[in-house]
């Protein structure tokens, strides 16, 4: 007698199509669930903030329209809505060149829901302290950060460079600085940069005639605020970091926002697009070759939210692309929460534990017939 003990296997009886058809099933399944998804019609419980926010921002746009019209007559054709936000191809303190199609698009009040939805993701809540960095580039972000901050009752240290790219505040006599101080006379706004410079090439408006340097500097002054005068690029990032460092005595930031795509900030060409935009928490390596502020706070573990690259976060938050007419406070798909439609769901697996029973019975069926037919196959009559 062999001292092997013989070892049966049965399959499962499955066949591989039904394996494969019910893999690609689960599949598309999982995929219909994901794209066809739901909108609840609030955000958690920043909904009401959000809204708070956006019509501070509305109110501000408001007050700063006539400001701009008095100064000069808005051309419709750059600035489509009249928000006087939009400012003109070239000035005596323009630094650098400027997408006009990105700057369009800011002109939303919404944009305000954005920065409290980006806030609350990073953790700021009530009385938080929350550092910012901003430029005259992007006038009606910085609305929408100062507004953030506001419906939030978060408390902020922010260092402002006065000078402005294409399209942005660089309207002489009307530049970001003259825009908040304006802002602050009304009662709209109450917070205020600590310092401010003025900007552009190493943070001191290398390549700016001495009108235009006169001009920012003439806006400074007039706007009451602190002086940063730096030496070179070195200098401008250390004297930030050092002012952060000296207002975050007593307490920690819960977070750190940039405006724009200042050199101190992010870095020069070839670095500064290392950071990413929205709400970033790390960067690659490359992006701490060079000493920048957003790199001191990153390494610091503070979430910084970095308001770059305009169309791709409108299109993330659902706002619309260089809107021609006014949008409404509450308009837009940064209000709604996506969650999965659940009838679809409860659908989709009804359906997959039907098809994984109808395969399971076929080829049990299957298997049966097959049995019972090589058994009558194998059956001789007697004789």
């Amino acid at each position: 007698m062999s001292s092997f003990t013989k070892v049966y296997w049965r399959s499962s009886g499955v066949p591989t199509w039904g394996l494969v058809l019910l893999t690609v099933a689960a599949l598309l399944a999982f995929v219909a669930a994901e794209e066809i998804k739901q909108r609840d019609p609030v955000v958690e419980d920043n909904y009401t903030t959000m809204v708070t926010a956006s019509r501070i921002m509305r109110d501000a746009m408001l007050r700063i329209q006539p400001l701009r019209a008095d100064i000069e007559p808005i051309n419709p054709e750059f600035d489509p809505q009249r928000s006087g936000l939009i400012g003109i191809v070239n000035s005596s303190v323009t630094t650098t060149r400027g997408g006009q199609e990105s700057k369009k698009t800011t002109i939303n009040p919404n944009w305000a829901a954005v920065a409290v939805k980006m806030l609350a993701e990073a953790g700021v809540q009530e009385n938080d302290l929350v550092a910012v960095t901003i430029s005259g580039s992007f006038p009606a972000l910085n609305l929408a950060v100062y507004s953030a901050i506001e419906a939030m009752d978060a408390e902020a240290v922010i260092i402002a460079s006065a000078s402005s790219s294409q399209w942005g505040a660089n309207v002489p006599g009307l530049l970001w600085l003259d825009m908040e101080r304006e802002l602050r006379n009304a009662g709209l706004v109450s917070l205020k940069p600590a310092a401010a410079s003025i900007g552009g090439i190493e943070d001191r408006g290398v390549g700016l005639s001495n009108e235009g340097i006169q001009v920012i500097r003439n806006s400074i002054e007039r706007a009451g605020i602190p002086f940063l005068e730096p030496r070179s690029y070195q200098e401008a990032v250390a004297d930030r970091i050092a002012l952060f460092r000296e207002y975050s005595a007593e307490r920690p930031y819960k977070a750190f926002i940039n405006v724009g795509g200042g050199a101190t900030i992010v870095g020069p060409p070839g670095i500064d697009d290392q950071f990413g935009s929205g709400l970033i928490t790390q960067a690659p390596a490359r992006a701490y070759a060079v000493e920048t502020v957003m790199g001191y706070f990153l390494r610091e573990d503070i979430p910084s939210i970095h308001f770059i690259g305009i169309k791709n976060l409108a299109e993330r938050y659902e706002l619309p692309i260089a809107p021609e007419t006014a949008v409404p406070v509450g308009n837009g798909g940064i209000y709604s929460a996506t969650t999965y439609n659940r009838w679809l769901a409860l659908g989709l697996g009804i359906g997959l534990l039907a098809l994984t029973w109808l395969i399971v019975r076929s080829s049990r069926i299957t298997s049966l017939w097959r049995q019972a037919h090589k058994e009558g196959k194998g059956t001789r009559p007697m004789v």
